[in-house]
C-alpha cells in the first residue's frame, strides 16, 4: 500500500503531467471560437494596429505617441504577426492569446518557487533537501501552484484579456516571469536568475504603464521583510541583506532594458505622464475622497458580484473577477496567508494585491476598472488557491481524525484511498464550477451579446468584410459614427497612424448619416454603406429608398440590421432641395449653398435642410467648419462635419440637416438666415463678404 501511494503521489505532482494539462485548458479557452468572440474589433486594437503598420512601413518606436501614447513593444510583436497572418483581427488578437497562455503556464512556475522546494524535472519529484531558509507556503508545495495556474487559465478576466487584441495583458506575463526568476534566484543563489528577473521587470515597462508599478513593488517587500527580519532577531533571513549583490544586479538590468524607453521620456518629457495627466485623481476636485471611492470600488470589485466593471468591452458589466464560490476561497486564502504573514512568500503575495492595486486608485476618471489592476495577475489568483488547499486540508484532517479507514478502491489503474479521493473530488468540483461559469459567462451570454457585437464595432468590421467579398456599384459612402474609423481604417484601408488623414482613397467617401446625405455627380452610381451605429435619418431614409434599391443585410446577433448596403443607379439630375430662384452660394473653391428649405421631423419640430454641390475635395481640411446661423438679433452654432471636406467629390452633391433651437417657438420661424463657415477658427470669407457671412433667404 505504501508503493501505491508514492507512486500515487509521484504521479499527481509530476510537473510535466502539470504543464500538459495547463497547456490544454489555458489553450482551449483562449483558442475555442476566437475567429468570433470578441466580435469584430475594438477601436483600441485597432489603434495599435495602425501603430503595428507603422512599424512595418519602417518608422517603428519604442513610444507611440498617439491615443494618449502607448508603450510600443506591443506594436512591434503585433507587426510580426502580421507579417505572418496578415491584417485580419486574428493576427492582432493572437500575441495575446499566447501571452495569455504562457501567463498560465508562468503561474505554475511563480508557485513552485515560492513554494521554497527544488523541482528535479527529469524525474518529477520535489527534493527532499529543504532549502537553509525557509520562505514555505503553507500549503502542499507541488499542488498549490497548480491550483492557482488552473484559476487563472480559467478565469473570466484573464480569458477575456487574453482574447482581446490590446497590450495589458502582457502586464501579469512579465509580472509573474520576473518574480519567478526573482525567487529562483532566492532559493538557488544564483546571480543569473537575478539578471533574468530584472529583465522582465524592465521588460514589462515596454508594454503597459501600470508595468512601472512591479519595481516599486518589489522593493517595497524587500524592505518591509528584512524590517519584520530585523524585528524577530533573524537578521539573516532578510532577503534584502542576503541577496544583496543579486538584488543591485536584477535592477541595474531592469534599468538597462528600461533604458531605451527612458531615453525616450528624457527628449520627451510630457509623454511619460501624458496618459496620467488625463485621468489623475489629483488633475479634479477633493481627490481624496474621489481616490477611497476608487479605491473601495477596485477592492469590491474582486469579490462582490454586480460590483465588476461596468465597460462591456472590458467585461460581462457587473461581474466580479470571482463567482461566490470562488470569492469564499479567495477570502479564507488570504486570512490563512495573513496567518503566516511573517513568511516571505505569504508576505510577497499579500503585497502584490494593494501594491498593483494603486494604479486603479490614483486614475479615478472611471471605477472600478478591470484593464489597470491587470498587474495583480497572477498573485490574486493565489487566494482561491491557497483558501481551496486550506479547505480540503482542514477536511482532510477531520478525515483522518475521525478514524477513516485505510481500505482503498480502485479508480482508473490506480486505486484510491478514501482519504485522498474525497479531496481530490472537491478541487475538482470547485474548479469545475469556477471554469463552468467562465463558460457560461464568457461564450453563452457576453460573447454573442448584441452589447458586444455593438461595443466592438461589429457594424466596422462587417462593413471590411462586404466589401472583402463583394463588388460594390460606383462609388461607395461608408457611413460611421467615428469619422475614418480605427477598426476600418485598419482592416479596411490598411492606413497607418502617421498617415491617417492624409491617406484616402478616391473611391470611397466617409460621413455620418445621421446629420448628413451625400449624393453622386449626375448619371454615376453609387453604393451606401450604413452602419448600425449611424443611421439614416427618416427623410434621408425615404429619398434613399425612393431612387435606390437595398442590395444586402448584416444581421447583429440580436437580428437588427449591423449593416444595410443600398445602390443608388445611375441617374439624371433631380432637384431635392433646390427651390425656385434660389441663388447658389460660393463659400468656398470647393463648397456652394444651392438650397435650403423646413422639414418637419418625426417628432414635429423643424429642422433645417441644407443642400450643396462640391468641386472636390479639399485635403486639407479633415476637421471640417462649423455652421453659424443668425438673425438681427439672434445667433446659434451648429455641427458641420457629418460629411467631411476630404471625402468630398468633383460635381457632387449632399444634404445636411440642423436642428436649430430658434427663440419664439416653432410659430415664429426667422426666414432671414445668414452663414459663416469657420475652419480652425478662421473665417471662410471672400473680397465680397470678408467676414464670411452670406444672406439666404427661406421660402
Amino acid at each position: 500500500m505504501q508503493t501505491t501511494c508514492n507512486l500515487r503521489s509521484a504521479w499527481l505532482t509530476n510537473p510535466w503531467l502539470h504543464v500538459i494539462l495547463i497547456l490544454l485548458v489555458a489553450g482551449f479557452f483562449r483558442l475555442w471560437q476566437i475567429g468570433a468572440i470578441p466580435p469584430g474589433l475594438f477601436g483600441d486594437e485597432a489603434t495599435d494596429g495602425l501603430d503595428a503598420l507603422d512599424v512595418l512601413a519602417g518608422r517603428g518606436a519604442v513610444f507611440f505617441p498617439a491615443n494618449f501614447g502607448r508603450e510600443g513593444l506591443h506594436m512591434w510583436i503585433v507587426a510580426g504577426a502580421f507579417r505572418l497572418l496578415g491584417v485580419t483581427p486574428l493576427a492582432l488578437r493572437l500575441p495575446s492569446v499566447i501571452a495569455g497562455i504562457l501567463t498560465a503556464l508562468a503561474t505554475c512556475w511563480l508557485g513552485r518557487e515560492l513554494a521554497g522546494k527544488l523541482v528535479n524535472w527529469e524525474t518529477g519529484k520535489l527534493e527532499e533537501r529543504r532549502l537553509a531558509h525557509s520562505t514555505t507556503l503553507p500549503i502542499y508545495q507541488s499542488t498549490l501552484p497548480f491550483l492557482a495556474a488552473l484559476y487563472v487559465a480559467t478565469s473570466f478576466w484573464h480569458v477575456h484579456f487574453s482574447r482581446f487584441g490590446v497590450r495589458g495583458v502582457f502586464t501579469p506575463l512579465c509580472g509573474a516571469l520576473a518574480f519567478a526568476a526573482f525567487w529562483r534566484g532566492v532559493n538557488r543563489k544564483n546571480h543569473v536568475w537575478f539578471a533574468l528577473s530584472g529583465f522582465f521587470l524592465g521588460l514589462a515597462t515596454h508594454f503597459y504603464t501600470a508595468s512601472r508599478f512591479f519595481p516599486f513593488f518589489l522593493a517595497g517587500f524587500l524592505v518591509v521583510q528584512g524590517v519584520i527580519a530585523c524585528a524577530s532577531g533573524r537578521r539573516d533571513e532578510a532577503l534584502l541583506w542576503r541577496h544583496r549583490v543579486g538584488i543591485v544586479l536584477l535592477y541595474v538590468v531592469a534599468a538597462l532594458v528600461f533604458a531605451p524607453l527612458g531615453i525616450y521620456f528624457l527628449q520627451h518629457p510630457g509623454s511619460f505622464g501624458q496618459r496620467a495627466a488625463e485621468v489623475a485623481v489629483f488633475a479634479g476636485a477633493d481627490p481624496w475622497s474621489r481616490m477611497g471611492q476608487a479605491a473601495v470600488a477596485n477592492v469590491l470589485q474582486f469579490f462582490v458580484p454586480g460590483r465588476g466593471d461596468l465597460a462591456q468591452f472590458y467585461n460581462l458589466p457587473g461581474r466580479a473577477v470571482f463567482d461566490p464560490p470562488t470569492a469564499v476561497l479567495a477570502l479564507i486564502g488570504i486570512v490563512a496567508l495573513l496567518w503566516r504573514w511573517r513568511q516571505p512568500a505569504a508576505l510577497f503575495l499579500l503585497t502584490w494585491f494593494p501594491a498593483l492595486l494603486l494604479p486603479s486608485f490614483l486614475a479615478t476618471d472611471r471605477f472600478p476598472t478591470l484593464p489597470r489592476v491587470l498587474g495583480t495577475i497572477p498573485a490574486v489568483f493565489f487566494f482561491p488557491a491557497v483558501g481551496l488547499w486550506a479547505v480540503v486540508s482542514a477536511a482532510f484532517r477531520m478525515q483522518r481524525s475521525g478514524g477513516v479507514g485505510k481500505q482503498g478502491r480502485t479508480f482508473g489503474p490506480l486505486p484510491l484511498s478514501p482519504s485522498l479521493a474525497l479531496p481530490i473530488l472537491f478541487i475538482a468540483i470547485a474548479l469545475t464550477v469556477h471554469a463552468g461559469l467562465t463558460c457560461r459567462d464568457y461564450f453563452r451570454v457576453w460573447g454573442p451579446s448584441p452589447a458586444t457585437f455593438d461595443a466592438f464595432e461589429g457594424d466596422m468590421t462587417a462593413a471590411w468584410r462586404w466589401l472583402a467579398t463583394h463588388q460594390p456599384t460606383g462609388h461607395v459612402y461608408l457611413s460611421s459614427d467615428i469619422y475614418r474609423h480605427p477598426t476600418f481604417m485598419l482592416l479596411g484601408e490598411r492606413a497607418t497612424v502617421t498617415t491617417y488623414f492624409q491617406h484616402r482613397d478616391p473611391n470611397l467617401s466617409w460621413f455620418d448619416a445621421r446629420g448628413a446625405l451625400p449624393l453622386p455627380p449626375a448619371g454615376q452610381p453609387a453604393t451606401y454603406l450604413i452602419a448600425a451605429s449611424s443611421p439614416l435619418s427618416t427623410h434621408s431614409a425615404g429619398l434613399l429608398a425612393d431612387r435606390g434599391v437595398e442590395r444586402d443585410r448584416v444581421l447583429a446577433p440580436d437580428g437588427a440590421p449591423a449593416l444595410t448596403v443600398i445602390e443608388l443607379p445611375a441617374q439624371t439630375e433631380t432637384r431635392l432641395l433646390e427651390e425656385a430662384g434660389f441663388s447658389p452660394l460660393a463659400f468656398t473653391d470647393h463648397l456652394t449653398l444651392s438650397g435650403a428649405t423646413w422639414v418637419t421631423a418625426p417628432d414635429g419640430r423643424s429642422d433645417l435642410w441644407l443642400s450643396w454641390r462640391t468641386a472636390g475635395p479639399a485635403l486639407a481640411d479633415w476637421a471640417g467648419y462649423r455652421l453659424e446661423i443668425a438673425t438681427d438679433e439672434w445667433q446659434t452654432a451648429v455641427p458641420f462635419d457629418a460629411f467631411r471636406p476630404p471625402e468630398w467629390v468633383a460635381d457632387g452633391r449632399f444634404l445636411s440637416w440642423h436642428r436649430l433651437d430658434l427663440p419664439g417657438g416653432a410659430g415664429e420661424l426667422p426666414h432671414n438666415l445668414r452663414l459663416r463657415l469657420l475652419r480652425d477658427r478662421r473665417l471662410e470669407g471672400s473680397p465680397e463678404t470678408p467676414d464670411g457671412w452670406q444672406e439666404i433667404v427661406i421660402n
